[in-house]
């Protein structure tokens, strides 16, 4: 564990460049989108003041074997904490894979589209919740152009990223607040009105379910 991390995570310099570690891999760009607390603090190229828990990213669900590949080659793949070998999976399905990148933990979230909603899926484990459960949310009605895409970061180079405007719907419903520095941080990036109207109605009609979980 880093200097800058600690049981309760790490300092937003330090989760920043851990993502950015992620992102600027050549054979990950438009496949890996960052998204969560992280997204306007990367963009803005600010500090938060305040720790962050975890990395998390979408990828498209078919993209999950180069993550994997990578990952493998990196010395950072960890068998443990790959959801499709959980004990609770019996069918071995794809609900994402964790990393340490830079000592910060990473979740690789696996998203796709299934009859007209964009599902995506999560793992938590034992190792760092506590428990183990494979997690789905369905949101009805939200297309990828709304969900990622790429945005250029303060240096010049370009990444992908969660939409803003998903961004803030996502922290507008888990209504903590930690989040509330966030949401300030994206208004400031500014939102796109009629996107935000569109992601706003799709994450009101969302539904997240438990489809399986450890005993």
């Amino acid at each position: 564990m880093g200097e800058l991390e600690t049981m309760e995570g790490a300092s937003c310099a330090a989760a920043k460049a851990a993502a950015l570690r992620v992102l600027r891999v050549p054979e990950l760009a438009g496949k890996v989108f960052l998204e969560g607390g992280l997204v306007p603090w990367v963009l803005g190229g600010r500090e938060s003041g305040r720790l962050h828990g975890d990395i998390d990213f979408s990828v498209r669900l078919e993209d999950m074997s180069v993550v994997r590949a990578w990952l493998a080659r990196e010395g950072r793949y960890d068998r443990d904490l790959d959801s499709r070998r959980m004990p609770c999976n019996a069918d071995g399905e794809e609900y994402g894979a964790h990393a340490r990148i830079n000592g910060v933990l990473a979740s690789f979230c696996p998203f796709f589209l299934r009859d007209g909603a964009l599902v995506q899926r999560n793992a938590e484990q034992t190792a760092f919740a506590g428990y183990d459960a494979l997690l789905e949310a369905v949101i009805p009605g939200l297309a990828e152009v709304d969900f990622v895409e790429m945005r250029e970061l303060p240096d010049g180079g370009r990444a992908g990223f969660a939409t803003l405007e998903v961004c803030r719907a996502a922290k507008a419903a888990s209504n903590r607040p930690k989040d509330l520095a966030d949401i300030a941080e994206l208004d400031r990036l500014g939102c796109d009105e009629e996107r935000m109207g569109r992601v706003a109605r799709a994450f009101a009609a969302m539904e997240v379910a438990c489809t399986t979980h450890g005993e």
